[in-house]
Parts: structure tokens; C-alpha cells; sequence
């Protein structure tokens, strides 16, 4: 596969999450899977991991199928050299089967890396945020 590059270049944790929704509201699950490292790994609801672009994809193709619309709100960002903690809100919002709309907010975690290349991409997302222990 053709590595694409997303719309904007992610200079920032911030640029990468809107750069990320644009791709989602454009259907564009690879150029949505180019802002996450190889061995990204999502957490899902129930705090199991999924890991890999190939099952990452597998759930933005799902959310995109869907027609599932993402918002996402960075209240906070804390950057340590090339990692970067991203807090804030994921919305997701549309229209179930049966027609009916739906609108679900949590609470987010993400966990960022800046490669060589001076991008940063997702390492870790926890949409839901993090499990209890």
C-alpha cells in the first residue's frame, strides 16, 4: 500500500486530531490510518486492546460505514520531548439503524509519538477513557 499523507502535515497533537476527524468526514479511513504509528493500539470500551492498523482500520471503516460523525475536543496537551498526552472529549454523533439519531460523548485519552520525520501520529487511544484497574 501507497503511503498517503493526510491533508495537513500533524506539527502538533492538536493539528493531528483535526487533520484525523477531516479524514473520518471525508470517508478517508487510509489517510485516517496514516496519523497512528504500526502497532498503534485503540482501547475499546470495555478496556481491551485492539492492536495494529489492520484492526484500527477494521473500526474507523466500521464509525465511516456508519456514518458516524467524530468530533474531538483537546482541553489539555502535555508534551515530553516526542511523547505527547492528549486529554480532552470525543463526540461521536448520527444515525442508528432503525433511523434513530444517537450522540454518545466520553471522555478521551491519547498518547502521541513524534517520529523522525518530526510528524506526530497516535500511539495509544482510549476514546472511552482509561479502564479502571
Amino acid at each position: 500500500m501507497a503511503t498517503r499523507l493526510p491533508d495537513t502535515p500533524a506539527g502538533s497533537p492538536e493539528e493531528l486530531s483535526a487533520s484525523f476527524a477531516r479524514a473520518l468526514a471525508r470517508g478517508d479511513v487510509d489517510a485516517a490510518l496514516e496519523l497512528w504509528i504500526e502497532d498503534a493500539t485503540i482501547l475499546t470500551a470495555a478496556g481491551e486492546p485492539m492492536r495494529g492498523r489492520e484492526a484500527i482500520g477494521a473500526a474507523l471503516r466500521a464509525l465511516v460505514d456508519n456514518g458516524a460523525h467524530v468530533e474531538i475536543e483537546l482541553s489539555r496537551t502535555i508534551t515530553a520531548g516526542d511523547v505527547a498526552v492528549g486529554l480532552g472529549t470525543l463526540t461521536l454523533s448520527g444515525t442508528a439503524t432503525g433511523g434513530a439519531a444517537f450522540r454518545q460523548q466520553s471522555s478521551s485519552t491519547v498518547i502521541y509519538s513524534r517520529g523522525a520525520d518530526g510528524r506526530w501520529r497516535i500511539a495509544l487511544d482510549a476514546p472511552w477513557g482509561l479502564p479502571d484497574a
